[in-house]
């Protein structure tokens, strides 16, 4: 999990930390500002192309992972009639949490970090908590060929075994096959796998447009 603090100087937090009216009102915009910020995260976790693919894979590889060639469901190897996205779905909606709001006065410090003579300011510190990718080893583990990892993971770092991969209507998805051989040319497309970024991207621009608010 990564604690994330956003600050907000200047004039506004100066008014605010001396008026208990306010420090509240505050406490409600950012509430406010969180949830919208956390629900368009979610809408663009629905959005993202490797989402939209794991949940029809009929569509094909959308994603461009693969490089057009068969769909990520078959590649990775789900048991046919699972639905890898609603854990993940889950896990991300559970893992980004609002954690408080904290008015504090900010002193002055040098270039070495140590505390320096100068004007104080005040700062609205907000505390927020979002997941990395670790955290999702649970939600996203599979029991295909790739050994019950991370998919979440395998999709931004990568995932192995993309020139061994038959895109036939079989195996334990329905989808696909892993092959003994590399294959050949004269046999179908000679694939590899692309990464992408997935969660990591969407937790960023959470972030940052949080920072922005």
């Amino acid at each position: 999990m990564i604690i994330s603090d956003v600050k907000i100087k200047g004039d506004l937090a100066t008014e605010i930390l001396s008026n208990p009216k306010f420090q509240k009102e505050v406490e409600r915009q950012v509430k406010n500002q969180f949830n919208a910020r956390k629900e368009s995260a979610l809408d663009q976790f629905e959005k993202h192309p490797v989402t939209k693919e794991l949940s029809n894979p009929e569509a094909g590889n959308i994603s461009n992972t693969l490089g057009g060639y068969g769909d990520l469901f078959g590649f990775i190897g789900f048991e046919e009639g699972f639905d890898p996205i609603e854990p993940v779905r889950e896990a991300l909606e559970s893992k980004i949490k609002y954690l408080g709001t904290n008015i504090s006065v900010v002193y002055p410090r040098n270039a070495s970090g140590q505390f320096a003579t100068g004007k104080q300011s005040k700062a609205i510190f907000i505390k927020v908590q979002v997941p990395e990718i670790n955290d999702f080893d649970d939600a996203a583990q599979f029991q295909g060929w790739n050994g019950g990892r991370n998919w979440v993971k395998g999709i931004e770092r990568g995932i192995s075994g993309a020139p061994y991969f038959a895109d036939y209507p079989r195996g334990r998805s329905g989808r696909g096959l892993q092959l003994k051989g590399v294959i050949s040319k004269s046999k179908g497309p000679a694939i590899s796998f692309k990464t992408v970024q997935y969660i990591t991207q969407i937790v960023n621009n959470f972030l940052n447009n949080f920072s922005k608010t």
